[in-house]
């Protein structure tokens, strides 16, 4: 790669958009079209039902029918309709369980060919963001499926949805385009190294998009409530990740202000968040009766101050309906419906998550949680090997996330909930885990680092003291090791590398597999972009530049 297209050391890069022919490219030939990045492909449709971002007191079909939503179904990765399982009701008439198809206009339906195809007889509505049909119902082998068009029944503006949307936490749709990658690289004699330069800039990139999205919440907001919404998200892997933001509306971070008194010690202030958490999202009134004399004790203490806080908590139980983001309520509990258990492993359950979010927020609840998190930053050393730098980073925010102050024996001598209770448990009843265990483990903490902490932080800098602070950010970043990996790393290892041993060599950092990750989502997986159109491809290929 030329001097010009090195990234600059302890700095996020912003060299991506320039060698993917994005805005200020260098003068070169003209480089391959870039996709729009702001276009509304399927997949911005499906996050828009998934989520339920829509006006649900006004909702109606294209045939003038109420529409009440209960459950937007299960996302399916697979062949045939896009949800599964959605449940909701027409008018007056009683609810209904069936599959929903998502396309971004409803000529799409003709289109793709589902008219006639068995696999949609299932298909009860048909959700699209445009009606450039002008029809109130879709024909599918001998009936009319009625259809929903969201562009005007949206419970915010596109634009703004869209400004806070990430399309990347949800699930993957499609398995990518194959290219011309592999080859273009053998024969433009871009070697491992240029790789890894160029990850390391498409990685910087994929940062940089995140902190323009946090930047954008907290504009809206506060830094601490952009915050806590979007640890409690990751909380919820991909199984409980909406359940989770539902909790976060349900009980938001001045509701917990309001409730948990400033002046109380740690013990009674964690002991007032976990009751109000486990009793918003419904896992008090649904606990059986312990029969260990330490969990009848533990229950009984936090319904007891559950049912304090009971008035500010008189809205009733809502589901995954209700509860959507963007309908501003608050204050509500959510029912058995919003949480996906099944097929959850006993140590993820949401009842430890919930139990680790509330020893970090009990340790940082009055005093700041963005401020805890730079705290956090500032310890970590920056000298020293990788692997040192990686295991401080996860060690100290291990520290932040659930162990916020250490326990003084000398100030009770009942078990200690955070520390000790939700160790050995998956659930209020007897041991249940052979050895203690952590409520968030390296993986999760990672994800959170990565996710979370470093963009919104990174968003939340200002001038004066942003290039410090963003040399910190960037060098825990770089510290991090790559995740296992995931369908989108495997098929873009598979393309890039053809899966031979240079991907490990290459993807040796988060920093990198992000960079795949950015790739990915900017060309591969988008609807429009062919791979002759790719601004990867556009980089390798670019004259002028030695490996």
């Amino acid at each position: 790669m030329a001097k010009a297209a090195q990234p600059t050391e302890g700095q996020f890069s912003r060299l991506y958009a320039r060698l993917t022919g994005g805005a200020g490219s260098v003068a070169e030939p003209a480089p391959r079209a870039q996709a729009e990045p702001t276009e509304v492909r399927e997949k911005i449709v499906r996050c828009l039902w998934f989520d339920q971002f829509l006006d649900s007191a006004n909702l109606s079909t294209e045939d003038g029918r109420r529409l009440a939503v209960f459950s937007p179904g299960y996302w399916n990765e697979g062949a045939g309709p896009d949800f599964r399982n959605a449940e909701f009701a027409f008018g007056d008439e009683p609810r209904v369980r069936g599959d929903v198809e998502i396309h971004v206009a409803a000529s799409d339906w003709g289109r793709h060919g589902h008219a006639d195809d068995a696999m949609y007889d299932r298909v009860l509505l048909h959700v699209v963001l445009h009606n450039d049909l002008g029809e109130a119902t879709v024909a599918q082998r001998g009936r009319r499926i009625p259809q929903l068009a969201l562009a005007s029944r949206l419970s915010s503006d596109l634009g703004e949805i869209l400004g806070s949307l990430d399309p990347d936490a949800y699930p993957r749709v499609g398995c990518g385009r194959e290219g011309a990658c592999c080859r273009s690289v053998r024969a433009c004699g871009r070697d491992a190294q240029w790789i890894g330069r160029f990850l390391d800039i498409a990685g910087d990139e994929r940062m940089l998009r995140k902190a323009e999205r946090f930047a954008g919440l907290i504009a809206k907001s506060t830094p601490d409530d952009a915050l806590y919404e979007a640890l409690m998200e990751v909380m919820g892997y991909s199984a409980n990740r909406r359940a989770f933001k539902l909790l976060a509306r349900a009980v938001p971070l001045h509701t917990l202000r309001k409730l948990v008194p400033a002046d109380g010690d740690f013990r009674d202030t964690l002991l007032a968040v976990q009751a109000l958490l486990f009793g918003a999202a419904g896992f008090l009134d649904a606990a059986e009766p312990p029969a260990d004399p330490e969990s009848a004790r533990y229950l009984k203490s936090l319904r007891a101050k559950w049912k304090a806080a009971q008035p500010d908590f008189d809205g009733g139980a809502i589901g995954v309906a209700q509860g959507a983001p963007g309908n501003g309520r608050t204050g509500r509990m959510l029912d058995r419906t919003a949480w996906s258990l099944r097929r959850t492993r006993p140590t993820n359950h949401p009842v430890r998550r919930i139990a680790g979010m509330a020893a970090f927020l009990a340790g940082s609840l009055h005093t700041g949680l963005c401020r805890a998190m730079l705290r956090a930053i500032e310890e970590i050393p920056t000298g020293g090997a990788e692997a040192r730098r990686c295991a401080q980073t996860l060690r100290r925010f291990h520290a932040v996330f659930e162990e916020p102050q250490p326990f003084d024996p000398a100030h009770s001598h009942e078990p200690v909930e955070w520390q000790e209770y939700w160790l050995r448990r998956t659930g209020f009843g007897r041991e249940t885990l052979r050895r203690p265990t952590a409520l968030i483990g390296a993986t999760r903490t990672t994800e959170l680092i990565v996710n979370v902490v470093v963009p919104l932080l990174l968003a939340l800098q200002r001038d004066g003291d942003r290039a410090r602070v963003e040399q910190r950010l960037h060098n825990v970043y770089c510290s991090l090791r790559p995740l296992s990996d995931n369908s989108i790393t495997r098929y873009m290892k598979s393309r890039v590398f053809q899966g031979g041993p240079a991907a490990g060599e290459v993807v040796r950092s988060m920093r990198r597999q992000q960079g795949l990750m950015q790739i990915f989502h900017d060309y591969c997986e988008s609807d429009s972009t062919i791979c002759e159109a790719c601004g990867f491809l556009a980089a390798v290929e670019a004259r002028g530049e030695r490996a």
